[in-house]
């Protein structure tokens, strides 16, 4: 490969690094919340964005300890295909100091609103309203924002997760937004709390799509695949069931 592009001059070695250029680099920045919370996130733009036009954007939270770390990992799976699709993707990281806020029956309602709305302020977010996922833990937060400002999103993807105890008695809240809940079939630890979420959100009327999948673990890693991503950004944007 190197004595090919030696060899190469001018214009045909300037098209040839054109086709092989990287994905845009994804850095974590740096907010501060109007209530003096350090936040950061991370972004994927769209290769075409324009800042002048709106676009269909996803929040991503991370599982685990909910890291900026695990923002970037999360956003990183997710960028070829939201930019196939044209959408934002924006992770989240809500660890500080080694605290959840957003996670467990203590969660800091404020964080969420505060968040929403710096992204608002800095992106053109297509009618105002967010896609949410959320991985494990992620997951529970995921829920937990839909379920406390059901207002700010379009939709909720949760894997390997389940809505929190105490939320459960307000899913309700949910009807008029499209809920995806996917569990591994080996993910034996989580069948429960999934399957108790999935008769709780029927029972309450929403609209939900939820599945067991296969031989999938904690990680869900079908749904890492071009297909299992393809699948799943078909879900997070779906407006009406699952045929």
């Amino acid at each position: 490969m190197h004595r090919i592009l030696a060899r190469l001059s001018g214009l045909a070695l300037a098209l040839a690094l054109a086709h092989t250029a990287p994905a845009q680099a994804l850095d974590l920045i740096k907010i501060t919340l109007p209530d003096g919370t350090d936040s950061r996130y991370v972004v994927a733009l769209p290769p075409d964005f324009d800042a002048n036009k709106s676009y269909p954007t996803l929040i991503a939270i991370p599982g685990g300890e909910q890291t900026p770390e695990g923002a970037l990992s999360m956003v990183g799976r997710f960028e070829d295909e939201a930019n196939a699709r044209g959408i934002i993707v924006i992770g989240i990281s809500t660890d500080y100091n080694g605290v959840r806020p957003m996670f467990g029956p203590y969660a800091d309602d404020t964080l969420i609103p505060q968040l929403m709305a710096e992204m608002l302020a800095r992106y053109p977010v297509e009618g105002g309203a967010f896609y949410v996922t959320g991985h494990s833990a992620g997951g529970e937060s995921a829920f937990r924002a839909a379920i406390r400002h059901p207002e700010m999103f379009r939709s909720i993807t949760s894997t390997s997760s389940y809505v929190a105890d105490e939320d459960l008695p307000n899913v309700g809240v949910l009807k008029d937004i499209p809920v995806n809940l996917m569990v591994g079939g080996d993910d034996f630890a989580y069948h429960p709390g999934a399957t108790q979420s999935r008769d709780a959100l029927l029972a309450a009327g929403v609209d939900l799509y939820f599945e067991i999948r296969g031989t999938d673990k904690h990680s869900m890693i079908s749904l890492r695949t071009p297909e299992g991503m393809a699948f799943f950004f078909d879900l997070v944007t779906r407006t009406g069931p699952v045929n």
